[in-house]
């Protein structure tokens, strides 16, 4: 059997539903960075749930996550699971999954590899800067009035895809839930990845390109805050500690 890798139900979509522009479109689009600061989300944003690490956006992505919150029904929240990383943060997360690829499939070329590593994580070494890492995006769900995640990604089909924000395979409660958060983020400015439903920006190459806007206006974040970089090694930390007592219990 090939080692070559078939195409992902990821891009199983609603026949005429947006996609996602490539890597090579966002590194045509030039940057002028605006300037603009952070914020830590957990002060400018209280009624959303943030559990990002660090806790950092630009101010008018916390400004429009607060919008959108706004045009929730009651008691819906919108969480933030990811927002600013740095782009060692960004650069770890891609070559970690790159090495599990190349552990998996030890005959597959750089250039596959790369490829499929592409489709889960912006490469950290382009001209274009990953969303994270200039601060305009965001990974967002919805939690019920209860607390508890809606459903967002059950399938109609056992083993289907859910991940593209317009799959043909979600069940008719994932579709409505997911309609929701289209709507409330889309509404006051964001910009969604087409292949990952949770993932919106502000600012970055991605939404210049899918807005058709001529510029980005957020650039690499070089100045991070103290506070967001004690955030990340406490993380790591954390991260570590549960790697040594997993490997402590293996036999």
């Amino acid at each position: 059997m090939s080692d070559t890798p078939r195409k992902r139900p990821l891009a199983v979509r609603v026949p005429g539903s947006p996609r996602e522009p490539g890597i090579t479109r966002l590194c045509r689009v030039p940057t002028e960075e605006c300037g603009e600061p952070l914020v830590d989300l957990r002060e400018a944003c209280p009624d959303l749930v943030i559990i990002a690490v660090p806790t950092f956006a630009r101010v008018s992505v916390a400004r429009m996550l607060n919008c959108a919150q706004a045009c929730l029904a009651d008691g819906y929240r919108i969480r933030v699971s990811a927002a600013l990383r740095t782009l060692e943060q960004q650069s770890r997360g891609y070559w970690r999954h790159y090495r599990r690829l190349e552990e998996q499939h030890p005959d597959w070329p750089r250039s596959i590899l790369r490829r499929e590593t592409n489709k889960f994580w912006h490469p950290p070494d382009t001209r274009a800067v990953p969303g994270h890492c200039t601060g305009g995006a965001v990974d967002v769900t919805l939690l019920e009035p209860s607390g508890e995640p809606a459903d967002m990604t059950s399938a109609d089909r056992e083993g289907a895809c859910t991940q593209a924000t317009y799959s043909r395979y979600l069940t008719a409660r994932a579709r409505a839930n997911r309609e929701i958060l289209i709507r409330v983020m889309a509404e006051v400015g964001f910009s969604n990845c087409y292949d990952e439903w949770w993932h919106w920006s502000y600012g970055d190459a991605g939404w210049a390109v899918r807005l058709g806007f001529p510029r980005a206006i957020y650039g690499l974040v070089i100045d991070v805050p103290a506070l967001a970089r004690q955030q990340i090694e406490e993380r790591l930390r954390e991260e570590e500690d549960k790697a040594a007592e997993q490997t402590a219990k293996s036999p």
